[in-house]
Order: structure tokens, then sequence, then C-alpha cells
């Protein structure tokens, strides 16, 4: 590991314990986030190892405290160069448990599917997600933290910056660490809408990482690899939950989509309309019109 990297792991590990304290700075702690991808990375990386290490803490330290052989053992205190090594092997027996804990103590995923009508469902943190009509979630991660959604979803997630949320939808991974905000998923495009807080938006085809804050909203289309940002009314995100589909040129696979899902209306577009744009609203109300 480069110095520059033991210095970003250093920041992100002093971030994450700064997190519990009353005066943390979030406008500081936000503004480091989003200077550099390594940064995330290593926060998460930080923030998943302190989980792990908390929840089997005993473990780890019956597998490297010294046991007396008996009573008249004699405990001599190490020098300084025999400490390096004990905490050597203290932090390599970390570093495996991290890496090995996944591997077999992972909660079994869960998958939550819907029909013709939308369904919530509540996380272990008083988090919430309403899934909409004809999707599916899954989830995974000890604390629930990774989730890969088909079709649409409302998400209501707790701020807790121990537990960082990536949702991947088609191509696109969603970081988030407590907010609200909708996605939509199909036909290749994607659409995030954020009502609360910040979110981050992450393609391969992207050069860099999107942030959207509340009030924001993305159409990321997956046959170009392009993204556009555009500002939403907050009222307007998730809004297909009260029977309206609200769009600023959005691109009409994506409407499709959202027809066929929310009011059963299929569509075929032609080739040559492919790359046209939607603006207006939809009422779905009953799911058997959409005006």
């Amino acid at each position: 590991m480069s110095r520059d990297e033991d210095d970003i792991i250093a920041q992100a590990a002093a971030w994450h314990a700064a997190s519990d304290s009353d005066d943390m700075d979030w406008d500081g702690f936000t503004g480091w986030l989003e200077a550099d991808d390594a940064h995330r990375r290593a926060y998460d990386e930080v923030a998943l190892a302190d989980a792990l290490v908390g929840e089997h803490r005993d473990a780890l330290v019956a597998a490297i405290e010294p046991v007396a052989a008996n009573d008249e053992d004699v405990v001599v205190r190490p020098r300084f160069a025999s400490w390096q090594r004990w905490a050597g092997a203290a932090i390599a027996a970390t570093l495996v448990a991290v890496l090995a804990v996944p591997q077999f103590m992972q909660a079994n995923p869960e998958l939550y599917e819907t029909g013709g009508t939308a369904r919530t469902i509540a996380l272990d943190d008083g988090s919430s997600v309403i899934l909409a009509p004809h999707s599916s979630l899954r989830i995974e991660g000890k604390r629930q933290e990774r989730m890969a959604l088909s079709g649409g979803a409302w998400f209501d997630i707790r701020h807790d910056p121990s537990r960082p949320l990536a949702i991947t939808a088609g191509e696109v991974t969603i970081s988030d660490i407590g907010t609200q905000f909708d996605v939509q998923q199909g036909e290749g495009h994607v659409r995030v809408e954020v009502a609360e807080g910040k979110v981050q938006m992450a393609a391969s085809a992207l050069s860099r990482p999107i942030a959207l804050s509340a009030g924001k909203g993305v159409y990321y289309d997956g046959v170009r690899g392009s993204a556009v940002v555009a500002p939403v009314a907050t009222d307007d995100a998730g809004e297909w939950r009260s029977g309206r589909l609200t769009y600023s040129a959005a691109p009409l696979p994506l409407v499709t989509a959202d027809l066929s899902r929310y009011a059963g209306v299929s569509v075929t577009l032609p080739a040559d309309l492919r790359d046209r744009r939607f603006s207006g609203t939809l009422v779905i109300g009953n799911g058997d019109t959409a005006i």
C-alpha cells in the first residue's frame, strides 16, 4: 500500500470515528467523500471492517489473546519490537476476519417481487423501501447494505455513516448514507430523483460518479453510456405512489417502461422514436388509464 493510500485510509478512519460525535462536521465529511472516488471506497472499507470486528470482537480476542499455561506462568512485558510483531499479528487476524467473515457468516439473500401492486419492505434498521408493481429487489449483506433493483422503488433510508448502502439498477450503482430518493429502471435507462439528502450515482461508462442533492435527478442512458442531470420538484420524486408520473425531457423508452409497470399499458417504440424525449404528467391512478 502506498503512502497516499495509507493517508486516505487514516483520513477515512478519522471521519468514521468522528461520526459518533455530536459536533461532527457533516459538510466537511460530505466534501471529503465527494472529492475523490478513493475516499468513498476507503470509508466504505473502514465502516465495514469496524462493523465486522465489532460483531465478532469476542472471537477475535480469543484468537489473538495469549493464554497462560498455568497460574505460575510469568508474564513478561514485551519490548517495542516484540509488541510490533504482536500488533502485526492482531491486525493480520483482524484483516483475515474481515475478509473471511463475509464468506461464511453472510446473511441469506432476501428476494422480494411484486405483481400488480406495490409492497412496503421494512429494513432491520428502521429504513423502508416501497417496491413498485412488477418489480424485484434482492437484498444482501449482514446489515442489508447491498441491494439489486429491477423495476422501480422508493427508498427512505435512515442516516447511518457506518452502513453505506449500495443499490444496483441495471448498469448503475447508487450509493447512499441516509436520504429519500426514487429509482426507476427499464429498457436500458435509469432515473434517480432525490427528495431529501444526497446520493451518488456511478456507472462504468461514466468518467466519474455524479453527486445528487435534494431537488436533483439524473437520467442515465445505458445505450449511449451518458447521463443528464436536471432539477426536479421534490414532491414529484416517487409520485407514482399517488398515481401520477411527471417527466421532464425523459427518454421515451423509460416512459414506456413506466407505462407498462404502473398502468399495464404495453407500448412498442419504433426504432426512430427511441431517441425522442417526453415532458408532461401521466395520471395512472387506477392502473387502467394513462392520461
